[in-house]
């Protein structure tokens, strides 16, 4: 029995195949060049015309109604985490891209049906792993991050990503030649809300908010032997306690934020020498961006004061604030629709996690859909969910991208 999604999802999969089951395709690296070319090739393939923009953002269009400008956006990301899953991102370009190849083939069957166009989307940079912050590629094209700003952006490095899109031939100059209307982005859930719901498909409705932020401290380097602790400048110690501190603030707030300290650069990071510098990156999320923000500040004053006590100083090099993001609303209650004809079972929710969905609903009208991810596990090479379930969220996409494409003006 053919097995087009999944079949799919294996074969993208040995694009920076981690060993484990998992993919490590950092944005504008050569495993994510591979998924790019065989994405394009896929385009192609079925008909579809390849365009490339100067961010990278990848498009498939299917011109279904020529006298219209019109388009229905659909798509996700293939770019990963260095420890991410096969179904993260991938999972909602390439049931894009069926769900395009079906509608096409619909639009063929039942000429004038359709009343505007559709076209894929494989955004540059959403995860922000290499480069920050994330969604990058759909904040450029919905006009909140310039592009100029967007591929000045550096990595670890010191490779800027407009640098690195064109080593790997992706740092486009086309655009899209439609007028967008709509987008929906399907999605593994990454959460356990469905699956302890017994829920088929999530509708979201609503994000969380999110205040992120980057804090460097600066000390002094000296011998991690002969200098007398008193006389130490521990950047790196500082930047241990503001860890605890952020902890201890969600801790004690009870207001059930989600917080986390995930990445730190340390200089010299010799075992030698005391720290001089460290930069830490610091999130606080909750469904009130009111109480994400007041977190935030409380554990900034906290941890300044904390590191100025060890005589290190500390600097704000980003403070990014998500405010709560509402999506579209009749985008919402069609999708919600859909799975009840279908027969399936939908819960609205809402996203504790940034998608692409979040920037474009800044341009136009947004929808975003769940399915069940087994255990809540994400971004871990261990991320699942099983092929029913993917075929009930692909069913859910293509009717209601036919729905949104057919509806009248």
């Amino acid at each position: 029995m053919p097995r087009p999604l999944h079949d799919l999802i294996t074969a993208f999969a040995a694009f920076g195949d981690s060993g484990e089951g998992g993919v490590a395709r950092l944005a504008a690296s050569s495993a994510d060049r591979a998924a790019r070319d065989r994405l394009a090739q896929e385009i192609r393939q079925r008909g579809l015309s390849l365009t490339v923009d100067p961010i990278g953002n990848m498009f498939g269009a299917a011109v279904l109604a020529p006298a219209s400008r019109e388009v229905v956006l659909v798509g996700s990301h293939l770019d990963s985490q260095p420890t991410g899953g096969r179904y993260d991102g991938a999972y909602g370009v390439l049931a894009g891209l069926l769900a395009v190849e079906a509608i096409a083939a619909r639009s063929l069957a039942e000429p004038g049906a359709a009343r505007r166009n559709l076209a894929l989307a494989n955004w540059t940079n959403e995860e922000g792993a290499r480069f920050q912050p994330s969604l990058t590629g759909s904040a450029v094209y919905a006009g909140s991050l310039p592009l100029e700003a967007a591929r000045a952006l550096r990595d670890a490095d010191g490779v800027s990503l407009g640098e690195a899109l064109a080593a790997i031939g992706y740092r486009g100059e086309g655009e899209l030649p439609f007028d967008p209307v709509r987008y929906v982005e399907l999605h593994v859930e990454q959460g356990p809300v469905l699956e302890q719901a017994s829920a088929d498909i999530g509708i979201v409705a609503a994000a969380w908010a999110a205040r992120k932020l980057s804090l460097v401290f600066e000390g002094a380097p000296s011998h991690t032997g002969p200098t007398p602790m008193a006389r130490r400048r521990d950047a790196l110690r500082a930047a241990a306690r503001a860890i605890d501190a952020l902890y201890a603030e969600a801790e004690a707030a009870a207001v059930g934020a989600h917080v986390s300290a995930a990445r730190l650069t340390v200089f010299p990071n010799s075992p030698n020498v005391v720290a001089s510098r460290v930069q830490a990156w610091f999130e606080l999320r909750h469904e009130e961006a009111a109480v994400a923000m007041a977190l935030g500040a409380r554990f900034l004053t906290q941890a300044v004061a904390a590191a100025r006590e060890l005589g290190v100083e500390v600097t704000i090099a980003a403070d990014e604030c998500r405010d709560t993001v509402a999506l579209d609303m009749p985008g919402a209650a069609l999708a919600h629709a859909v799975a009840g004809d279908l027969g399936l079972r939908a819960l609205t929710m809402k996203t504790v996690a940034g998608h692409d969905a979040l920037a474009l609903q800044k341009r136009l009208p947004a929808s975003l859909i769940f399915v069940p991810s087994r255990g809540g596990l994400s971004h871990n090479p261990n991320e699942f969910t099983d092929e029913p379930a993917l075929d009930k969220g692909l069913s859910v996409l293509t009717e209601t991208l036919w729905r949104m494409v057919t509806a009248p003006a």
